[in-house]
């Protein structure tokens, strides 16, 4: 984050805790957008936590602007007092070795370990965001034969921008991954159906489900803001990222780092979008910019 950017960003952050301001007041003083707003003090918020949890707001509830007002001091204290430099690059070494490794620990650390590297490779393979996953259900993955529908569709009431679009899971790691999850909810008779069209899974319940086997609950971010949230699975995301050993890395982190990889094997921002579900050429930019590393870090292990 440039040093400006950040300057503006604390201080829009101090008007929302300190001022009590909402996003809307913030950004209609600044002659900005309120969703400009959100995201650049969430952009701030997540670079200090790469370097030290904020106090009293973990992970999860960077994105809530409640749990932030009541820790605002400690919060306002930290952001300030965090240095500017460094901890901006939480996706550098993220390449397929540490994410087989990521994988690993998992595995290893995670007590829903089957869900867990499916809801991650689901993330990984998709792009898409935390709430279109939680809305997917069975039948946008599998096929009543029982096949991977390895070219799907995200139907228009799940997608977040309301339009129906298209959804691969062209990915063998994912769908082995997939694969296991299914397997293990028919063994635990989870949200199973009636005969055996769809693996004898229910084909309208949820693709993923919580730990005690109901759907990831989807409500309003706050009874001011409407918007859909769902931070029991932010939660479970934090949780796979902190189990992997990803320190700072978030579901926004890993939707760029789709786009940069896709992008990469020659798509067009307007291929990105309908992968996304974007209509802004700016919001597929944004998700395609790269900051640059440290020399250091460029020339380390060449040869």
């Amino acid at each position: 984050m440039k040093a400006e950017t950040r300057d503006r960003a604390v201080a829009m952050l101090s008007a929302l805790l300190e001022g009590g301001q909402t996003y809307r007041e913030v950004g209609r003083a600044l002659g900005i957008g309120h969703s400009t707003v959100e995201r650049q003090v969430k952009a701030l918020l997540w670079q200090v936590a790469r370097a030290a949890p904020l106090p009293g707001v973990p992970d999860v509830d960077i994105a809530s602007l409640a749990q932030l007002r009541q820790h605002a001091s400690a919060v306002m204290d930290a952001v300030r007092s965090a240095s500017t430099t460094g901890g901006d690059h939480p996706l550098a070494d993220l390449d397929e070795a540490e994410v087989l490794a990521g994988i690993r620990r998992i595995r290893r650390l995670s007590e829903n370990a089957n869900r867990d590297v499916a809801l991650l490779l689901t993330l990984l393979c998709t792009g898409a965001k935390p709430l279109e996953i939680a809305r997917m259900r069975v039948l946008d993955y599998l096929a009543a034969d029982g096949a991977a529908r390895r070219e799907s569709t995200l139907p228009g009431a799940a997608a977040l921008r309301g339009r129906e679009r298209s959804l691969f899971f062209d990915s063998e790691r994912a769908c082995e991954a997939i694969d296991a999850y299914l397997e293990e909810r028919t063994r635990r008779r989870i949200g199973v159906g009636e005969g055996d069209a769809y693996r004898g899974l229910d084909p309208h319940s949820a693709l993923f489900l919580t730990e005690g086997g109901k759907p990831f609950r989807i409500r309003a971010r706050s009874a001011d803001d409407p918007r859909p949230t769902c931070p029991v699975l932010l939660a479970t995301f934090a949780g796979i990222f902190r189990r992997a050993g990803w320190r700072g890395v978030n579901t926004q982190h890993v939707r760029r780092l789709f786009a940069q990889r896709v992008a990469g094997k020659g798509a067009d921002k307007q291929q990105l979008g309908a992968l996304l579900g974007l209509t802004s050429d700016r919001a597929v930019k944004r998700l395609l910019e790269r900051r640059p590393r440290p020399l250091s870090d460029l020339v380390k292990d060449l040869v």
